[in-house]
């Protein structure tokens, strides 16, 4: 095993041939198609690495290629030294060439995996001598690094898409819909929400954001809820602050209305007891997974959707998470305002690759800053999320939960009228919605702009 490790998988034969067939005369489209699939990382050789980054500037800018240009680029970065002159890169181009350049493009990018593989395999044969570690999570790491590995070279191997391609699959869609008589995207059951929003769009980030207290989870569950008995979508919710047991008796209240509290103190009749199973049957039929694993970062929610799909063979959906100001980063360290903005937007960003990777939404939940409360009336604005630059930047939705505070209540809470505010539509109109609450029963109902209503399950 450790012999295996040491050896590095190359080829520097292949790696010299590519390049001398690259620059050489005549071969310009040649160049232009092989170096768009390649990389630094595919050559070895520090020289070999040299010559492609000139190769690849000349491509870009439509400058003809040759021992001369490939020179002067080189010289300008100052690496002809590092070349061995003039000589050296003329040396190089004289290489025979020993196979079809797409062949030894796929070769180098072979070689690469391998390499990255070994690297991979040695960082875990490292982690798995630190006893603190948990086996269990670091299996899940282990995981997302593979199917990140399996990502980038499959992503390096796709080109540009014409508008014909892209219209396949857009019309594709449309026609799905039309049958359906649906959404172009994921439902949230709240007809008011997705009539602005068409449904969360596959491969989107959207942020729900609220202060502590004025029920985002509950807004959350809600979706998860109903888009899954209206539409039979199948969800996976990430909870960091509840168990799986607390985020089933939100559902349940949820479901059968029936007070949280009651539920938990055991103060219930025999007719709310057989409400309550028949909750529980219906529940149980509904495509709806919970994660509350505390301590989880980006890699680990990839590696559990990937190994979700894997072993159960069904798509997941949408995926919810709660919430962004929790989930761990294994190299980030918490500290400074500037260290933790760096984090948030490292995590955020992971989370949108996610959303583009798998071609699902990606909704999460996030903190507001106090600002908003020190605010004339309260209501919350983009500069309000907590570290907000990446994460504004990275969602195509941003909505917020406005409750305005209460002032006969004893307790200081907010009221039951609500708004969702989307502050931010990439794609459509923003908009505020009101909201009723229910705290009683975790349930959130959006007043129906048609019939002036509520939208209700029950």
């Amino acid at each position: 095993m450790a012999e295996w490790l040491n050896q590095v998988p190359e080829d520097v034969e292949a790696e010299r041939s590519l390049l001398a067939t690259c620059a050489g005369s005549g071969a310009r489209d040649v160049a232009a198609d092989v170096i768009s699939t390649l990389d630094e990382d595919d050559f070895v050789v520090p020289k070999h690495r040299i010559v492609f980054k000139a190769l690849r500037s000349l491509v870009q800018n439509q400058i003809e290629i040759s021992a001369i240009t490939l020179k002067d680029v080189i010289d300008q970065n100052g690496e002809l030294n590092l070349c061995e002159g003039f000589i050296g890169i003329t040396e190089l181009l004289a290489s025979p060439e020993v196979g079809e350049p797409s062949v030894l493009a796929d070769l180098l990018r072979r070689k690469t995996k391998l390499r990255k593989l070994i690297k991979i395999s040695s960082q875990m044969g490292q982690l798995a001598g630190i006893e603190e570690k948990d086996p269990e999570l670091l299996i899940e790491e282990i995981a997302g690094e593979l199917y990140r590995l399996k990502e980038s070279s499959d992503l390096r191997r796709k080109g540009l898409m014409s508008t014909e391609q892209v219209s396949d699959r857009v019309f594709e869609r449309i026609h799905k819909r039309l049958k359906t008589k649906g959404y172009l995207g994921v439902p949230t059951g709240f007809p008011s929400i997705d009539d602005i929003t068409q449904g969360f769009q596959e491969g989107n980030l959207i942020v729900l954001a609220a202060r502590p207290g004025v029920g985002k989870t509950s807004l959350a569950l809600n979706w998860v809820l109903r888009s899954a008995q209206v539409h039979s979508t199948k969800g996976a919710f990430f909870s960091l602050e509840m168990s799986h047991e607390e985020v089933f008796l939100r559902l349940l209240s949820s479901l059968t209305k029936i007070n949280m509290k009651d539920i938990q103190s055991g103060r219930i009749n025999d007719d709310q007891l057989n409400q309550l199973y028949g909750g529980r049957d219906s529940l149980v039929t509904l495509p709806i997974y919970v994660c509350d694993q505390a301590s989880i970062t980006v890699p680990q929610i990839e590696a559990m959707i990937l190994k979700h799909q894997s072993s159960s063979n069904q798509r997941l959906d949408f995926v919810i998470i709660d919430y962004l100001q929790l989930i761990s980063s294994p190299e980030s360290s918490r500290g400074s305002r500037q260290n933790e903005a760096i984090r948030i937007g490292e995590i955020s960003r992971g989370l949108k690759l996610i959303a583009k990777n798998y071609q699902i939404p990606v909704i999460v939940l996030s903190q507001l800053n106090r600002e908003v409360e020190h605010r004339t009336g309260g209501k919350p604005q983009l500069s309000d999320l907590r570290d907000s630059g990446a994460i504004e930047q990275d969602a195509d939705i941003v909505a917020f939960i406005h409750r305005r505070m209460n002032p006969s209540a004893e307790s200081n809470q907010p009221d039951n009228n609500a708004e969702l505010i989307i502050a931010k539509h990439r794609n459509g109109p923003t908009a505020n919605l009101p909201l009723i609450f229910q705290p009683d029963h975790a349930t959130y109902y959006a007043l129906d702009r048609t019939t002036d209503g509520l939208d209700s399950l029950s």
